[in-house]
């Protein structure tokens, strides 16, 4: 099952609570038949959530200087150098078994724990050349290379530096309460979706195969919505795809 949530921005708590609610009860759940259900109807439910969200105020404070640190320096598709060793670097911190590499810039992170399906949680990397003219302190000055030749300017105009905040704390809180759940955790940092080629690059070296085949994959994105607010669906949503296997 493929799921792409849409995430509106909160300055509160429904955000990352919510993302990882979905993650927690795919990771709980034994019957396939009945994982979209359970992963649907448990969107507002805290119930046995409560231990694995524990330390995500402590994280808050990391988790932002690291939001304002990718958006500084943003990186085009498929030059993710950076952004990949940061991601790297906090799955290894986190005690993930971690390859590097795949798909050229692409990260991956297993948390085994215990027999049972994978859960897979995505996040993509890359920016856009675009100036960034916000004025913020930690704005973007990046100016890169382009596959054409040219210099042209960075900026994480399409929110995945905040994807890439979201899922090293999701990852590092599940690493933080490994006793409260059971299976495998499979974090996966994909380069190029702007360019659409970072996933199909990462499938063709071997992501379906070096790696467990995920039961569920939770892709979140940042919307425009009402703050606080989720949405969701099975399948390919808000992409190019044209099919699935």
């Amino acid at each position: 099952m493929v799921i792409r949530i849409g995430l509106a921005l909160d300055t509160g708590d429904s955000n990352d609570h919510r993302l990882l609610r979905w993650a927690i009860e795919g990771l709980k759940a034994d019957c396939p038949c009945r994982r979209q259900e359970i992963v649907m109807k448990k969107l507002t439910s805290r119930e046995d959530t409560s231990d694995i969200l524990s330390n995500k105020g402590k994280l808050l404070p990391d988790l932002e200087a690291l939001y304002k640190d990718i958006h500084a320096h943003p990186e085009l598709s498929m030059q993710e150098t950076r952004t990949a060793g940061i991601a790297a670097d906090r799955l290894n911190d986190a005690g993930y078994e971690v390859t590097a590499g795949v798909g050229k810039t692409g990260v991956v992170g297993l948390l085994r724990n215990g027999k049972g399906p994978t859960v897979m949680l995505r996040a993509d990397m890359d920016a856009l050349p675009i100036a960034e003219n916000t004025g913020l302190a930690y704005s973007s000055k990046v100016t890169a290379t382009d596959p054409e030749g040219k210099t042209v300017p960075v900026g994480h105009m399409c929110g995945h530096d905040m994807h890439v905040a979201w899922l090293v704390g999701a990852a590092t809180l599940f690493s933080k309460t490994r006793k409260d759940w059971k299976r495998t955790l499979m974090a996966v940092f994909q380069p190029g979706e702007e360019t659409a080629q970072g996933a199909q690059a990462m499938i063709d070296d071997g992501l379906l195969e070096r790696f467990p085949t995920p039961d569920v994959v939770l892709g979140q994105y940042v919307m425009v919505g009402p703050s606080g607010t989720v949405a969701g669906s099975a399948g390919p949503i808000t992409s190019a795809a044209d099919k699935k296997k």
